[in-house]
């Protein structure tokens, strides 16, 4: 296993480095068949990344992986994703098609039309995604002829999610250069329920990022789908608490957790709370949720903020209240290794001897060291 690492990281050198071909070779040392896929992945990435397309297709195609999930579609997908940023939109759908699964396909034709809206060319991104329908049971062949057959018009021989996916992308990152308007004409044109009421939620997070809370709760407030207004209410409540608003975002906190039973929301408050100062409030806060991993996590973020400002008794206290051992553990090392880059080598060994058992000493020490 370990000489199958040293491959796989000499192999993303060689890559990195722009020699693809010495990278497949040594990628070609390793046993592991998932290892071995994973690695000729990177080579992939790190070829499209440089504008190597045909050398990076020409790997990606030969990888040996036939998961769902596998290396060789991830690969062939960032190399479209990367093909349609640079502008060679239909050289990214052509990759694509030799992703064998039709929803896998379909999933990479959406990150394609997403990719090309980030680019700011939003016209061309709507076109693109109105390619994912109309390409995603057919050949290449056959998709020359559906048009004249009237297999178009028939919606039953498309799936149609991830069109619904890419139209609610685009209509946010519409929104976070600025259009909202145009961000929310996008939202109300998507036909499904829940991919507007998705699209019209990260809309309403991105106008909570702008300040502008009231205009979010009116976006919220458009969301048709049932609990589809989670995301957007997560947002609000979070942007109340960075303004200053403790109480309303408390009070919105808490009906989320009444009516989504989900404590992010407390848990998010209860972090800007202590970043802000306001300690006693963080506390209180903390007591409101319900969900042991929301609170476990919310004491380990504020632990690591107490120990950032030099609350030291305060951290390890918010430490011992952490009912995980395992996150109890990933706290007290992340508390340690913050201590130790910022040279406080005394304090984290302290933090270590405190919280460390046995079995966790030597990797902890490790850390700070």
């Amino acid at each position: 296993m370990q000489r199958d690492e040293v491959h796989f990281a000499i192999s993303a050198a060689l890559a990195e480095l722009g020699r693809p071909a010495e990278a497949v070779q040594e990628a070609g040392l390793i046993e592991n068949p998932i290892t071995k896929a994973e690695a000729e992945a990177e080579i992939v990435r790190a070829a499209a990344r440089q504008g190597a397309f045909d050398t990076a297709f020409e790997i990606a195609v030969e990888i040996g992986d036939a998961r769902n999930r596998s290396a060789k579609d991830l690969a062939l997908e960032t190399l479209a994703v990367e093909q349609a940023a640079r502008g060679l939109i239909d050289g990214a759908f052509d990759t694509v098609v030799a992703i064998n699964n039709p929803f896998r396909r379909s999933e990479a034709q959406a990150a394609i039309a997403v990719s090309v809206a980030r680019s700011g060319d939003i016209p061309s991104a709507m076109h693109a995604a109105a390619r994912i329908g109309m390409d995603y049971w057919f050949t290449a062949e056959q998709n020359r002829f559906k048009i004249a057959s009237g297999l178009v018009a028939r919606s039953d021989r498309f799936d149609h999610y991830w069109f619904f996916e890419a139209l609610a992308e685009i209509a946010k990152i519409q929104s976070q250069n600025g259009d909202i308007d145009a961000g929310l004409q996008t939202a109300h044109a998507i036909p499904d329920l829940a991919g507007r009421a998705r699209a019209l939620a990260g809309i309403a997070a991105e106008q909570v990022a702008q300040g502008n809370i009231e205009a979010a709760l009116t976006t919220a407030r458009r969301i048709e789908a049932s609990y589809g207004d989670h995301e957007a209410m997560v947002a609000i409540s979070d942007g109340l608490a960075a303004a200053g608003d403790f109480g309303g975002a408390l009070e919105m906190a808490r009906a989320i957790q009444e009516t989504y039973g989900d404590g992010a929301a407390l848990a998010a408050l209860a972090e800007r709370q202590a970043m802000m100062g306001a300690y006693d409030e963080s506390d209180a806060t903390l007591t409101d949720i319900a969900e042991i991993e929301d609170l476990d996590r919310a004491r380990a973020i504020i632990a690591r903020e107490y120990a950032r400002i030099d609350r030291s008794k305060a951290a390890l206290d918010m430490v011992g209240r952490i009912a995980n051992r395992n996150k109890r553990f990933d706290a007290v090392l992340a508390i340690a290794v913050t201590l130790a880059t910022e040279g406080k080598t005394d304090r984290a060994l302290d933090l270590v001897t405190e919280f460390a058992g046995r079995a966790d000493a030597e990797e902890l020490v490790t850390a700070v060291v």
